[in-house]
Parts: structure tokens; sequence; C-alpha cells
């Protein structure tokens, strides 16, 4: 007769499981179909299209780029005031984005404009002037 309370050095432990046992499985909801999304689809911010709208244009008439850089900048702030998640944040983003760089580089071409025409103006001024004297 072998003594039960003898271990056996010859048999092998079972090694415990990293998974959870049966009993504690957790229990969750089954997945979504192909194609759809958990909860209600996000609502697109009332500016969002009007805002690349205006940032597109703006790139033929620079008013408009000024004006999606305004509009832009509030809708951004009030995303970030509201914490809501729109779906054409993007859209603003990249209108809001336009508007800045053309609007930048509208007011460097008109600065530069004004500096020629006055160059050009004291030059004139001065070739008129040394004629006279």
């Amino acid at each position: 007769m072998t003594n039960p309370h003898v271990q056996n050095p010859y048999t092998q432990q079972s090694p415990q499981s990293p998974f959870l046992p049966p009993n504690n499985l957790q229990v969750t909801a089954p997945p979504m179909p192909y194609g759809q999304q958990y909860g209600p689809p996000p609502q697109e911010h009332p500016q969002g299209t009007l805002i690349l709208i205006f940032g597109i244009v703006g790139i033929f008439i620079s008013l408009f780029a000024a004006i999606a850089w305004y509009l832009g900048a509030n809708a951004m702030k009030e995303i970030r005031a509201t914490g809501i998640r729109y779906s054409n944040e993007s859209n603003i983003d990249t209108g809001r984005l336009l508007g800045k760089i053309v609007t930048i580089i509208a007011l460097v071409g008109l600065a530069i404009v004004f500096l020629i025409w006055f160059v050009f103006g004291v030059l004139l001024v001065g070739a008129r002037l040394s004629q006279g004297l």
C-alpha cells in the first residue's frame, strides 16, 4: 500500500493557467455588426463646411481667407470649451489653416506692393526735383 500523504516524485502537477477560471468570466456586449459604430454617430459642427469653403475660396479672394481664419479660430475655441467631438473637425481645422496661410501671404504681398509703390514714388519725385533744379 502506498501512503496518500507522501507526494509521488514521478507525477506532474498541472501548471497554473494564466486565464481566468470559467466562473469568473466577464460578460460583455456582443460585437457590433460590420460597418456600424458604437453609440450615436457624432454630430457635425454647423459652421464646419462653411469654414472649409471660405478657406478654399480665400485662395482666389483674400477677404474670404481672413473670414475663414476668424470663424475657424472661434469654432476651435468653442470645441475646446465644450469638449464635444464633431465629425467635421478636420474641415474646420483645414479651413482655418488655409485661411491663416492665405491671409499671411496676402498681407506680405500687399506690404511688398506698397513698398514697391513707395520706392517708385520716391524715385519719381526725386527724378522730377532733379530735373526742375
